[in-house]
């Protein structure tokens, strides 16, 4: 396994506010459970400042990769409540001051006081400013080769970062230039040319100047403590630099940094990119990377130091533009001698600003003058809240894994947890909280169930033993070998005439190789259905019918925690539609489209639709309901409708002690239930892997969080 060469994670902050841009005065999602311990989803200044973040990636695809699943995540939740996020580093529209919505910490009541305090001393509006902070560290191999290619490399890793923080000090506006988003805002007159965020009298600074030595680690923090002691700041978190050294400790305490070895640099002057869903895309992420080298291997004598705070206000001179392209053909050279594939990253910058002088700050100021900067940013923020709705239940990039596994990493995600593809097309996912890591396979086969259970979930015939040993009911049934005679089958088929039968395979999953006889038997379609059958196994069972609707009982660690109506395969008349029609816009609904559901138009459709006096030329009325298939599995259309408040608990237990009969973990158990009211039902089969997506995400009624459930059966999150 090729060894990655440095560590990239991403901060982004961001305002909730409503559709008219006002800052949102409602708490911290739900969803995203207790924010001191998310390690994806957290609040940084007041209740609506939210800060989304990765974990240490092995590269910027990586990072990527992740800050956009956790960003979709997000905004999904959001519009759930009919938020957005504020694409921009300056503030949206702010309540009074009385109005403003602090941040709950609960029981954290130094969070509390620490907010109060600086919102004594600074006011509250300047921290409603929102950033992007990049966390970046070497690997050993990368180290080692720039010490290896270039001089004046510092032995030892910790004086290398510090080196790195003196020249990027005296380059910052290079990054300034890179990502100064920032032009105007929505409640001044006040503008610059890059970054109205960083630049002096307006941006994000301390009240006084500090000034912090970067000549070593020592060095560094003797002069943080000195400001603390002196009263100038509170804590070390106060220092606002465009660059800090980080140890592993999240609460950013001296103390540890003093003990350990830095854990990364933080760079802290870069602001939200509007014009990417994340807040950066992965050409600043690679610029960032090759910058942070390129101050490395500086003659650190011999770099001209510029004033980020002054091109933030007033952009390049020429001189700058001059050495600004220097730099950027330097990063070529970088780019190949290590190896870092950002060719085209390179390519981008060197086009827009060697040949087009382009930067973000300019397509803001655009965008101001054609829709005002309000609407403009409302209409990137709307743009972004539909572009993660259609993505739900997708994860980007990752198209063979199943529908059930993507909901698990969804949630996931939203609780923090973090994930690793194993492989796709198997959708086998590791999950970590950074204490626990568990492997997960179609969300549903984990290390928590016995090997033998799915084999004996597969067996129809042994299943429903031990169904009859625990005193379940379940359909009569008899089981046929194609290594029967001729005659023998006929003879059973004979048997079976003017009867109600389901035939099915033994061992068969999504519904392939079922027919539904529930009009009385022949001869004729009773060796079809049986010769069907036996395209999908050796063995055939005829089963006795039993009239009702079919449910889906999800159970989890021995809790039903969901009810599942499989309505089967359906279309709603209009009026106008034929029911050919109709099938047609039905699979290119959202929810159809997003999980690349299918109707099966077949001869057993032709026959269901003649039973009921209809072809697919007809046009049903208005509101009328017409049945397609008598087969309710999803994967053949049919839809799960949420009914887990009117079931009865009757049929809840039913399920949970046969699930326990099973010694089952995560199962799901079809039950045939006529009449709610009654007691009367037929255990159909158990699933070991039954899909949570109908149980999730129904098409009508209420789901369940089934992702979060598994996460706790496997102690990945606490209850």
């Amino acid at each position: 396994m090729e060894e990655n060469l440095y560590n990239i994670g991403i901060e982004r902050e961001g305002l909730r506010c409503n559709k008219n841009a006002e800052l949102s005065k409602n708490p911290h999602p739900e969803v995203f459970a207790d924010k001191m311990k998310n390690n994806f989803v957290t609040t940084d200044w007041g209740e609506a400042q939210m800060e989304l973040r990765t974990l240490a990636c092995k590269d910027t695809s990586e990072c990527y990769e992740k800050l956009n699943e956790i960003t979709n995540v997000v905004l999904c939740e959001l519009n759930n409540k009919q938020e957005l996020l504020w694409p921009y580093s300056m503030q949206c529209i702010l309540p009074r001051e009385e109005e403003f919505p602090w941040g709950d910490y609960g029981k954290h009541v130094e969070e509390h006081e620490y907010e109060m305090y600086l919102y004594k001393k600074y006011g509250y509006k300047m921290h409603c400013m929102s950033g992007i902070h990049v966390n970046f560290s070497f690997n050993k191999v990368l180290f080692d080769q720039i010490k290896n290619t270039y001089k004046n490399i510092p032995e030892v890793l910790d004086d290398a970062y510090f080196k790195i923080m003196r020249v990027f000090m005296k380059k910052a506006w290079i990054l300034m230039y890179f990502f100064g988003a920032t032009p105007l805002q929505l409640e001044d007159d006040e503008t610059s040319i890059l970054s109205l965020r960083n630049s002096e009298k307006i941006g994000f600074t301390n009240t006084k100047k500090v000034c912090v030595d970067l000549s070593c680690k020592e060095k560094y923090i003797e002069s943080i403590n000195k400001l603390i002691d002196n009263k100038e700041i509170k804590t070390a978190k106060e220092v606002y630099i465009p660059i800090r050294a980080k140890s592993s400790n999240k609460q950013q305490t001296l103390g540890d940094l003093e003990k350990e070895k830095i854990n990364h640099i933080e760079v802290r002057l870069c602001d939200i990119n509007p014009f990417d869903k994340c807040g950066i895309n992965k050409e600043q992420m690679d610029m960032t990377v090759l910058f942070l080298i390129k101050c490395l291997i500086e003659d650190e004598n011999a770099v001209k130091e510029y004033n980020y705070k002054d091109v933030a206000k007033n952009g390049l001179n020429n001189e700058q533009l001059s050495e600004l392209k220097d730099e950027l053909n330097s990063y070529k050279e970088l780019n190949d001698i290590f190896g870092l594939d950002f060719e085209d990253s390179i390519e981008k910058y060197s086009k827009d600003i060697l040949e087009g002088g382009k930067t973000i700050a300019d397509e803001v100021r655009n965008l101001a003058k054609r829709d005002g900067l309000k609407n403009g940013i409302l209409e990137l923020a709307n743009k972004y809240s539909e572009e993660a709705e259609k993505m739900r239940y997708k994860i980007t990039g990752h198209p063979n894994l199943e529908a059930s596994t993507q909901i698990l990493i969804k949630d996931a995600i939203a609780r923090g947890i973090d994930y690793t593809i194993i492989d796709e097309k198997k959708s086998f996912v590791e999950f970590t909280n950074g204490k626990v890591r568990e492997c997960v396979i179609q969300a549903s086969k984990t290390s928590k169930d016995s090997y033998i259970y799915p084999f004996i979930t597969d067996d129809k015939v042994y299943a429903k033993k031990i169904m009859m040993e625990n005193g379940i009911d379940t359909p009569k049934f008899i089981c046929l070998n194609n290594k029967m005679s001729k005659g023998k089958i006929e003879r059973i088929i004979k048997s079976f005439v003017g009867q109600k039968v389901v035939v099915k395979p033994k061992t068969t999953n999504y519904g392939d190789g079922i027919t539904i006889i529930d009009t009385g038997a022949t001869e004729q379609n009773l060796s079809r259905a049986i010769e069907y059958a036996f395209t999908f196994d050796s063995d055939v069972l005829i089963e006795e019918y039993f009239k009702g609707n079919e449910y889906r009982f999800l159970v989890i660690d021995g809790k039903c925690i969901h009810v599942s109506w499989r309505r089967c395969t359906s279309v709603v008349g209009d009026g106008v539609s034929t029911i050919q029609e109709l099938i047609d816009k039905k699979v290119k609904s959202l929810v159809y489209t997003r999980f690349e559901r299918k109707i099966v138009v077949n001869d057993l459709m032709l026959e269901y639709l003649a039973e009921q006096g209809y072809s697919l030329e007809y046009v049903p009325p208005k509101d009328k309901r017409i049945f397609l298939h008598k087969i309710s599995n999803v994967s053949k259309g049919g839809e799960g409708v949420g009914v887990y408040d009117i079931m009865p608990d009757y049929f809840k237990k039913i399920a949970e002690k046969l699930v326990k009969a099973y010694n089952a973990k995560i199962c799901g158990v079809d039950i045939i239930i006529d009449d709610l009211n009654s007691t009367n039902y037929k255990v159909i089969e158990l699933n070991d892997n039954p899909g949570i997506l109908s149980n999730e995400y129904p098409v009508e009624g209420k789901g369940a969080k089934v992702g979060l459930e598994i996460l706790k059966l496997l102690k990945l999150i606490e209850d």
